[in-house]
């Protein structure tokens, strides 16, 4: 007889228990210690070995490997932040008068003996919602919000580079010095700073500072504020962003999703005000870098539109720097006088002809946006940016047919939504709702024929850009068409253009157009700091 598929038992009594078994661990586990117990495991998946063994009395061999997917001991920076949420969660044992128990944070047996409880009661939990009319699609891409971003990382030139370009100009930069009384590349310096010293110890001493580059301690003590919250302080923050989160959403959130603190401060004092110790040095750049947006939002859509037009001009540059065949084109109006429209953001020419046309959207995704279990009515204002920008293709389109725009086009010119965060990983429903929004929006306009509604590829800027560091104009036109096809339906770009066999064609990846040093002035501090070392 075949077996059938069955659905998941939800069991409340199975997730309380498993519940009660993680938060007892964190009950009897010293907050100063079990975060340095994180430092230290990251450190040592991390490459680090020999500074997180003086923080490790005990572990086994291979543990001392990079913590991927299929690494028996691997243990993930997405589980080690919900730890943190679930240690800072949790309340403490009263002492006993015959003594309380004790977790041994020194020892790698407490990670692994924590991270099991967590693990079982993610999976416990997920019965509960993919037992209903979750669907497992939704389910998807809400672990690749969680996850994806970890996977890519935060240490590399184009993260850098991006949010300095999109941030650290302009009017971002007036608004963030008059708020705050200091340069936005310097807290961006001091955060990378920060990072590098966090690599080699867990804690470090507020007063920090390498001032023969420019880092003085002024500088580190204006950026300290923004980066960094006492333990109690993270502990407060995070019961009122659960809480905010929960009543948001309506129902229960799940464990493995739950908002973090260290987003927004990644770096904490426990016990000592002059000691600090960022658990995941990593958030520190997630903190410089795309972080950066919670410091301007305040100043209102002047400021945001100033960086979203950037945007536009960096993706752009990126394409024409990394393609030298194409002609890279901006956007410009047309259309009669009272009644003109704009062309998408940009346009790509082979040989004289439209061959790609994008639409740039800089929308931030909130927090329900990436974890609701309907997201799209959670944050419809986020996913109907999604659905505009495709509709304003389709509208090109039929207008380039109608004679309105009059530009020659490919018969097989390819489209795209390129977005600054990543939207839709792995969701079909969610796509096959921001289509039908799409589709209303073709249908009101009334003159978008069926065949202008072509497939559009929805990309997120860092997967652009690792695509273009190993693509050639072929490859990447090859993956635009290929990702239209029903084999390749709800793949991202980046996986379609590695399917058809493009990263095997080519060599290493192309090196990074753009020199930090025109974003970031302290750049060249370091690059100088490190030849004077190599030659002394």
């Amino acid at each position: 007889m075949e077996s059938e598929l069955r659905k998941p038992r939800a069991s409340e009594a199975k997730v309380s228990y498993h519940r009660k078994q993680l938060l007892k661990m964190f009950a009897r586990a010293n907050d100063a210690a079990f975060l340095q117990l994180i430092w230290a495991v990251d450190a040592l998946q991390s490459g680090q070995e020999a500074a997180a063994k003086p923080f490790l009395s005990a572990y086994p061999s291979n543990a001392a490997a990079d913590s991927s997917l299929d690494t028996p001991l691997g243990i993930h920076r997405w589980e080690l932040e919900t730890l943190i949420v679930q240690l800072f969660l949790a309340p403490k044992e009263l002492p006993r008068d015959q003594g309380n128990l004790i977790v041994d944070c020194s020892k790698f047996e407490a990670m692994r003996q924590t991270i099991n409880r967590l693990r079982a009661l993610e999976n416990v939990e997920s019965a509960r919602y993919l037992s209903g009319d979750f669907t497992i699609w939704g389910e998807m891409n809400r672990i690749g919000q969680r996850q994806f971003h970890w996977q890519l990382g935060y240490f590399n030139a184009p993260q850098l580079y991006r949010y300095a370009y999109l941030y650290a100009q302009g009017k971002c930069a007036d608004y963030f010095r008059t708020t705050y009384g200091f340069e936005i590349t310097d807290l961006i310096f001091t955060g990378f700073g920060l990072f590098t010293a966090y690599l080699t110890t867990p804690w470090v001493p507020r007063k920090t500072s390498v001032p023969e580059i420019g880092l003085t301690d002024e500088v580190v003590q204006r950026a300290f504020p923004m980066l960094s919250c006492s333990h109690e302080e993270a502990k407060a923050e995070t019961a009122t962003l659960v809480a905010q989160a929960q009543h948001e959403h309506g129902s229960q959130i799940p464990t493995a999703l739950l908002p973090s603190t260290l987003r927004k401060t990644p770096l904490l004092y426990v016990d000592n005000f002059d000691q600090l110790i960022s658990p995941i040095p990593q958030t520190i750049l997630l903190r410089v870098t795309a972080g950066l947006y919670h410091d301007l939002i305040q100043g209102g859509q002047e400021i945001i539109n100033d960086a979203n037009s950037r945007f536009e001009r960096y993706c752009a540059d990126l394409i024409a720097a990394m393609m030298d065949r194409f002609a890279v084109n901006p956007s410009y109006r047309y259309g009669p006088k009272g009644g003109q429209y704009d062309s998408p953001d940009i346009l790509i020419k082979h040989q004289d002809k439209l061959t790609i046309i994008a639409e740039c959207k800089a929308t931030k995704l909130t927090y329900l946006a990436q974890f609701a279990e309907n997201p799209f009515d959670a944050a419809k204002k986020q996913y109907a940016q999604i659905a505009k920008g495709i509709f304003q293709l389709w509208r090109f389109f039929s207008h380039l047919r109608r004679g309105l725009a009059s530009d020659d086009v490919a018969d097989d010119c390819c489209a795209m939504v390129i977005t600054l965060d990543t939207f839709m990983p792995i969701a079909r429903d969610l796509n096959n709702k921001v289509l039908a929004d799409a589709n209303a929006l073709a249908d009101e306009d009334g003159g978008i024929a069926p065949e202008d509604r072509k497939h559009v590829v929805i990309c997120p800027i860092r997967d652009l850009e690792s695509i273009l560091s190993r693509a050639t104009e072929s490859s990447l036109l090859a993956s635009l068409k290929a990702s239209g096809e029903e084999k390749y339906q709800d793949w991202m770009l980046y996986n379609v253009h590695r399917d058809t066999g493009a990263a095997k064609e080519f060599g290493k990846p192309k090196r990074f157009p753009f020199d930090l040093e025109n974003v970031l002035p302290w750049w060249g501090r370091l690059n100088e700091l490190k030849k004077r070392e190599e030659t002394a």
